[in-house]
């Protein structure tokens, strides 16, 4: 993980409160799709402050996440107390599962941060015989007001931050488009799913993944808005003292023209993939 990937820890609780949730639906896909029942084991790579981790203590699942982010991994022990969770403060390359095995591996837009020369061969050795790794992650796609917000911020991000691309949010279906157009193979699949993931075969290690998709809205207000934007990679590089007056002018924006409210689309992709037998 880069120095962005920790910047992440500086905005735990900011990024437990406005980051995107998952669709109830794909945790449901995932425990038909694996066939991991109640009571199994789950590693879980980069839980972040535990947003998705909850989903999968509700299956009835025992979770064990690691998570290089000590912040994060504070926000996550609180927020799943009580509950059959452990979490160990480290990058997964790093970690050592001193011998342990588990019936899945999950990540939710994390997995990208593992390096690829090593994250599909260290997802296998952790994977029991017949378990699978399960992805999933969020992407903003058209259908909401937030393109025309991005539009009308183009002067604002050349003033502070003429770095920072604007780019329009893609339809789903163009992406979806871009995971069935190569090959049936779970590296290039979730790099087209998830598009900060570097390329690596995975082939020697899991079969052929299954794909699912789940379009859905969800609503902010500017100031959340600005919020949830300040926790995205290319804001994150920008200096605060830019930073800043960007964000704010982009709130101002939505209360000016467009009523306060902005909504969002998000094309949540879940890939299943099991352990190839040895």
């Amino acid at each position: 993980m880069d120095r962005i990937g920790l910047l992440f820890d500086e905005i735990a609780d900011r990024y437990d409160r406005v980051r995107p949730r998952y669709p109830a639906e794909l945790f449901a896909d995932a425990a038909t799709l694996t066939g991991v029942a109640a009571g199994a084991s789950v590693l879980e790579v980069g839980c972040g402050p535990g947003q998705a981790t909850l989903d999968l203590l509700a299956r009835g699942w025992r979770v064990h996440a690691v998570e290089p982010g000590p912040a994060m991994a504070a926000r996550a022990e609180a927020n799943t107390a009580g509950r059959p969770f452990a979490v160990d403060v480290c990058r997964f390359e790093d970690w050592d599962r001193a011998g342990r095995t588990f019936d899945m591996l999950f990540s939710a837009t994390a997995y990208h941060w593992v390096a690829p020369e090593v994250r599909w061969r260290l997802a296998a050795e952790a994977l029991r015989p017949d378990g699978s790794v399960v992805l999933a992650t969020n992407r903003t796609v058209a259908g909401g007001t937030f393109n025309d917000v991005y539009r009308a911020s183009i002067p604002l991000h050349a003033r502070y931050a003429g770095d920072v691309v604007v780019g329009m949010s893609p339809d789903a279906r163009t992406i979806l488009d871009q995971i069935h157009a190569v090959p049936p193979d779970l590296g290039p699949i979730w790099q087209a799913a998830e598009d900060k993931s570097m390329a690596s075969l995975a082939g020697e290690e899991f079969e052929p993944p299954v794909i699912r998709s789940y379009e859905w809205d969800a609503t902010y207000d500017a100031a959340d808005a600005k919020a949830l934007l300040s926790t995205y990679s290319p804001y994150l590089r920008i200096p605060p003292e830019s930073r800043e007056p960007l964000l704010e002018g982009i709130a101002e924006l939505i209360r000016a023209d467009f009523g306060g409210t902005v909504s969002r689309r998000y094309l949540a992709v879940l890939a299943v993939a099991r352990k190839r037998e040895r």
